[in-house]
């Protein structure tokens, strides 16, 4: 049984002399019998160098009588491992007078750990992401340490080189998408193949993993430096790019612009054709504009229709070439089956007079941008130092404006309103004005459209609709007069969410009965949005407040729509008053204004009334109420308060 097993087992005495050895111990040392190794030792079979190392752990089991046992030890002969056991051998009285060895063959097992070894490393770096071509060549050299009677050769692309028989194994390195990235082909061997195999397909599976992931850590990379619609440097590259350029600029002494361009009514083409068809015109647009400024400059999106052009100094002038690209924009395009025409606006900003630093280039050139649109859009402005100091002066009103509404600096002024035939004040109008801590004080025009454009107009109306309602409230408690105060809403209060609310607290703060609070608003604001507007006005109305529309006449809601808004009252703009009685065209429009109120049953205001003579028109006409010169500027509180005391005659 022992000569059948695979397995070496032998017995020395105590000279280290065999005494017995099996099949296996006897043909691996290169006998036919076991007669032909009884008697000899390792040094008479094997180098002194090997024969000495087992010479000395045979020793210490014999002298110290323990056994050593499951030592893992190369082969002498050939290559491998083997796992090395020996224990005393002892007489029937347990004297110690040899040692009985056995060991495996565990080189299968060995060349399974080396390649799990080096699959393992191998999985580490596709998972750190290493380069692709550091990790070929640290896999090439991985290969050769664990395969090193095999030669290996990775081929890319198909491009396999002719350095290895046509009997190769070759094992497929495949893509995600199911196509190949290339092949992993080896030279056939004559030892074992256990295990091989199967590590060879799992390395190029790998392979073909980080070769994936290689490329999506470059398209991510791209991704996140390009604009995913037009494939344009985007913001990030763009500022990186541009700070090189100008060091590189300022070392050669030439110049570098920096252009800000903006489709003209670019929305329009989302709006009336869908976002598709703006999405293929701007990449038509992309292409135009890279295609004119060519490899002397560099191209930019940075959003929507906005576009950055940065030019290299050329023997054109910076501004002769944005008119080419502003030329070549304009060329008709076919979009969806429509041709279009679109024009462009481009701000700019020179590095040799306008600015030394990215930052500042861009944000002239923004400057230079809006100055373009200001005026019309469709043309190329240079930026000037005039623009930046009128933002700055700008930015400097909006810092004023926003500590005004914190230190409470706006008062409310009221134009009276007077019954046309009794000649009695009904309503007073209640006008913002800025009491400056400086420049005095400010009538409207001078700070209401700043608010408007930065949004503090709702906090600015806020403040006027809080004191007009107290106001009032304070001239009913006095026993002064008891009248409607009319108080004008902006569009980005009508447009708030919270507005019904904050009317309500205004009410509930002053004691005011709703029905002494009359909210105007313009008849242009109400047509941007009918449904919605109604919807609103129905939401205050709910509160018991009054509606009427200011400036009636110089917006277009017809006769239909009137009909659905719930108003009081319709305020005929000062405009078709101010030519009264010089004018048949206003005083024919006025009429009919007054006449189309009469059948909507509602009350007219008239508003700008300033002579005798208007308001005899307005009378005659049937108009009930007056507001203007005639009567009464707007006056602060206590001054109207000694008008309404008076009563007529």
């Amino acid at each position: 049984m022992i000569n059948h097993v695979p397995d070496f087992i032998y017995a020395k005495d105590l000279a280290g002399r065999f005494v017995f050895a099996n099949r296996a111990v006897v043909h691996n040392n290169g006998f036919s019998g076991v007669d032909e190794i009884v008697g000899l030792t390792d040094y008479d079979i094997h180098p002194s160098t090997f024969a000495q190392e087992i010479d000395e752990i045979e020793r210490q089991v014999m002298t110290t009588g323990r056994a050593n046992l499951g030592v893992e030890e190369p082969r002498l002969k050939g290559d491998g491992w083997l796992m090395m056991s020996r224990v005393p051998l002892r007489d029937r009285d347990g004297n110690v007078i040899g040692v009985v060895g056995a060991s495996r063959d565990i080189t299968s097992r060995k060349r399974a750990e080396e390649l799990m070894k080096a699959q393992t490393r191998l999985l580490h770096d596709v998972a750190r992401g290493v380069d692709i071509q550091s990790l070929l060549t640290d896999l090439a050299i991985m290969l050769r340490n664990v395969l090193p009677s095999r030669t290996a050769q990775i081929s890319l692309h198909g491009d396999r080189q002719a350095v290895l028989s046509p009997e190769a194994l070759e094992f497929p390195i495949a893509a995600r998408d199911g196509e190949r990235h290339g092949v992993l082909a080896v030279s056939q061997a004559a030892d074992d193949d256990t295990g091989v195999p199967e590590f060879l397909t799992t390395v190029a599976q790998m392979v073909g993993i980080a070769i994936d992931r290689n490329r999506d850590v470059e398209r991510i990379a791209h991704l996140a430096e390009h604009d995913t619609l037009t494939d344009l440097p985007n913001r990030s590259l763009l500022d990186r790019t541009l700070q090189a350029l100008l060091l590189n600029s300022e070392a050669s002494g030439s110049g570098i612009a920096v252009a800000f361009l903006d489709l003209d009514n670019f929305k329009l083409v989302n709006d009336s054709l869908g976002h598709a068809a703006g999405d293929e015109l701007l990449k038509v647009v992309a292409n135009r504009i890279v295609r004119e400024v060519g490899g002397a400059g560099l191209v930019s999106r940075i959003g929507g229709d906005e576009f950055i052009l940065v030019l290299e100094q050329t023997k054109d002038v910076f501004t002769d070439r944005l008119e080419r690209v502003r030329a070549a924009i304009a060329t008709p395009i076919t979009v969806c089956g429509t041709d279009l025409r679109i024009t462009a606006s481009i701000g700019v900003a020179c590095s040799e007079k306008h600015g030394e630093t990215s930052s500042q280039l861009c944000a002239n050139a923004d400057l230079a941008l809006y100055k373009v649109k200001e005026s019309g859009r469709n043309g190329i402005r240079m930026f000037t130092p005039a623009m930046a100091a009128e933002v700055r002066n700008k930015l400097e009103r909006i810092d004023d404006l926003r500590r005004a509404i914190e230190s409470d600096e706006f008062v409310v002024h009221y134009q009276t309103q007077r019954d046309a035939a009794l000649g009695t004040i009904i309503g007073v109008e209640a006008l913002v004005r800025w009491n400056h801590p400086i420049r005095g004080l400010l009538a409207p025009s001078e700070f209401v459209p700043l608010a408007e454009e930065t949004g503090l107009i709702v906090a600015v109306g806020d403040i006027v609709l809080n004191k007009a309602c107290r106001q009032a409230k304070d001239w009913q408690k006095r026993g002064v007069a008891a009248v409607r105060v009319a108080v004008n809403v902006s569009t980005r209060q009508f447009l708030e969410p919270s507005l019904t609310a904050q009317v309500r607290q205004a009410l509930s703060d002053a004691d005011l009965d709703p029905e002494w609070l009359e909210l105007e608003v313009t008849e242009s604001l109400i047509m941007k949005d009918v449904d919605g507007a109604i919807a609103r006005m129905h939401e205050l109305k709910a509160l018991g407040v009054s509606l009427s529309i200011d400036d009636f006449g110089t917006g277009y809601s017809s006769l239909s729509m009137l009909k659905r808004f719930p108003l009081s009252r319709l305020k005929i703009d000062r405009s078709f008053i101010a030519d009264i009685p010089n004018d048949s065209g206003d005083m024919a429009i006025t009429n009919a204004i007054v006449s189309l109120a009469k059948l909507l049953g509602l009350e007219v205001v008239a508003e700008g009334v300033e002579t005798e003579e208007q308001a005899r028109f307005l009378k005659d006409t049937g108009c009930e109420l007056f507001q203007g010169f005639l009567f009464a500027r707007p006056l602060p509180p206590a001054d109207v308060e000694r008008l309404l005391l008076v009563r007529p005659d």
